[in-house]
Protein backbone atom coordinates (compact mmCIF):
# COMPACT_ATOMS: atom_id res chain seq x y z
CA UNK A 1 0.00 0.00 0.00
CA UNK A 2 1.18 3.48 -0.84
CA UNK A 3 -0.42 6.57 0.67
CA UNK A 4 0.67 9.64 -1.27
CA UNK A 5 -0.45 13.23 -1.63
CA UNK A 6 -0.03 14.13 -5.28
CA UNK A 7 1.15 17.72 -4.94
CA UNK A 8 1.58 17.89 -8.71
CA UNK A 9 -1.83 16.32 -9.42
CA UNK A 10 -2.10 14.33 -12.63
CA UNK A 11 1.60 14.64 -13.37
CA UNK A 12 2.38 12.99 -10.05
CA UNK A 13 -0.05 10.20 -10.85
CA UNK A 14 1.66 9.58 -14.18
CA UNK A 15 5.06 9.41 -12.45
CA UNK A 16 3.78 6.85 -9.96
CA UNK A 17 2.12 4.81 -12.70
CA UNK A 18 5.45 4.72 -14.51
CA UNK A 19 7.39 3.83 -11.36
CA UNK A 20 5.00 0.97 -10.57
CA UNK A 21 4.67 -0.25 -14.15
CA UNK A 22 3.01 -3.67 -14.20
CA UNK A 23 1.78 -3.49 -10.59
CA UNK A 24 -2.00 -3.57 -10.13
CA UNK A 25 -3.15 -0.32 -8.54
CA UNK A 26 -6.33 1.10 -7.05
CA UNK A 27 -6.53 4.89 -7.14
CA UNK A 28 -8.59 6.28 -4.26
CA UNK A 29 -9.35 9.99 -4.16
CA UNK A 30 -9.81 11.17 -0.60
CA UNK A 31 -11.61 14.50 -0.66
CA UNK A 32 -12.61 16.89 2.08
CA UNK A 33 -14.30 20.28 2.05
CA UNK A 34 -11.52 22.90 2.40
CA UNK A 35 -13.14 24.47 5.49
CA UNK A 36 -13.45 21.10 7.21
CA UNK A 37 -9.86 20.22 6.26
CA UNK A 38 -8.64 23.55 7.68
CA UNK A 39 -10.46 22.95 10.96
CA UNK A 40 -8.99 19.45 11.26
CA UNK A 41 -5.54 20.83 10.48
CA UNK A 42 -5.90 23.43 13.24
CA UNK A 43 -7.09 20.89 15.80
CA UNK A 44 -4.13 18.57 15.16
CA UNK A 45 -1.61 21.22 16.08
CA UNK A 46 1.27 19.59 14.23
CA UNK A 47 0.45 20.82 10.72
CA UNK A 48 1.57 23.83 8.73
CA UNK A 49 -1.32 26.30 8.91
CA UNK A 50 -3.06 26.84 5.58
CA UNK A 51 -1.75 23.73 3.82
CA UNK A 52 -5.02 21.78 4.08
CA UNK A 53 -7.05 24.54 2.44
CA UNK A 54 -4.40 25.05 -0.24
CA UNK A 55 -4.14 21.36 -1.09
CA UNK A 56 -7.85 20.45 -0.77
CA UNK A 57 -8.49 20.69 -4.50
CA UNK A 58 -5.05 21.22 -6.06
CA UNK A 59 -3.88 17.67 -5.37
CA UNK A 60 -6.81 16.29 -7.38
CA UNK A 61 -6.24 18.34 -10.56
CA UNK A 62 -5.86 15.95 -13.50
CA UNK A 63 -5.93 12.79 -11.36
CA UNK A 64 -8.14 9.89 -12.44
CA UNK A 65 -9.50 7.75 -9.59
CA UNK A 66 -11.16 4.37 -9.41
CA UNK A 67 -13.24 5.63 -6.47
CA UNK A 68 -13.56 8.88 -4.54
CA UNK A 69 -14.43 9.23 -0.87
CA UNK A 70 -15.53 12.44 0.84
CA UNK A 71 -14.32 12.41 4.44
CA UNK A 72 -16.33 15.54 5.29
CA UNK A 73 -19.58 13.79 4.35
CA UNK A 74 -18.96 10.46 6.13
CA UNK A 75 -17.52 9.14 9.36
CA UNK A 76 -14.22 7.24 9.01
CA UNK A 77 -15.95 3.89 9.47
CA UNK A 78 -18.39 4.67 6.65
CA UNK A 79 -15.51 5.72 4.38
CA UNK A 80 -13.73 2.45 5.11
CA UNK A 81 -16.91 0.48 4.43
CA UNK A 82 -17.48 2.30 1.14
CA UNK A 83 -13.96 1.41 0.02
CA UNK A 84 -14.26 -2.21 1.21
CA UNK A 85 -17.57 -2.58 -0.62
CA UNK A 86 -16.01 -1.17 -3.79
CA UNK A 87 -13.02 -3.51 -3.65
CA UNK A 88 -15.18 -6.57 -3.11
CA UNK A 89 -17.78 -5.59 -5.71
CA UNK A 90 -17.90 -6.52 -9.35
CA UNK A 91 -17.24 -2.83 -10.17
CA UNK A 92 -13.57 -3.22 -9.27
CA UNK A 93 -11.11 -5.58 -10.83
CA UNK A 94 -7.40 -4.81 -10.39
CA UNK A 95 -5.58 -4.24 -13.62
CA UNK A 96 -1.92 -3.74 -14.33
CA UNK A 97 -0.80 -0.19 -14.95
CA UNK A 98 0.00 0.85 -18.47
Amino acid sequence: MLDEVLLSGGEGQRRLQSAFDGVPMLWVGVRCDPEVAAARECSRGDRVPGMARLQASRVHDGVVYDIEIDTAARYPEACAQLLADFVTSKRYSPVETE
